[in-house]
């Protein structure tokens, strides 16, 4: 199966420091995925950068084979890449599938 989000050499730095080291992974579309990792492993970071939050010092990112790395994280938003924080706010009455595609309908709204 082909993978509908890649990265290629993903690294961040911050000064001396390296969060994220030459990160290559895909994720395929139907399959969940998880990135698990220590505190200051670089989860966060990775997730930020795929997100279009912050960039990458190098590497790049690609959607459905398009490189994204140079596109804004609304851009990103409005294509179906978006991120949870540790601590949301959710809608305790929906269940988990309501509540993501609340959030997915606000990049495109419809009328009732």
């Amino acid at each position: 199966m082909t993978a509908l989000l890649t990265c290629e050499g993903l690294t961040r730095r911050f000064g001396g420091l390296t969060a994220v080291n030459d990160v290559s992974l895909g994720f395929e579309l139907g399959q969940v995925h998880a990135v698990i990792g220590t505190n200051g492993a670089g989860k966060s970071t990775l997730v930020n950068m795929l997100s279009g939050e912050m960039p990458p010092s190098s590497g790049r990112i690609m959607l459905s084979g398009d490189d994204i790395t140079g596109w804004p994280q609304p851009k990103r938003a409005r294509a179906g890449i978006g991120r949870s924080y540790q601590r949301t706010t959710i809608f305790a009455e929906f269940t988990v599938f309501e509540n993501c595609r609340l959030s997915a309908q606000a990049a495109h709204p419809r009328p009732w």
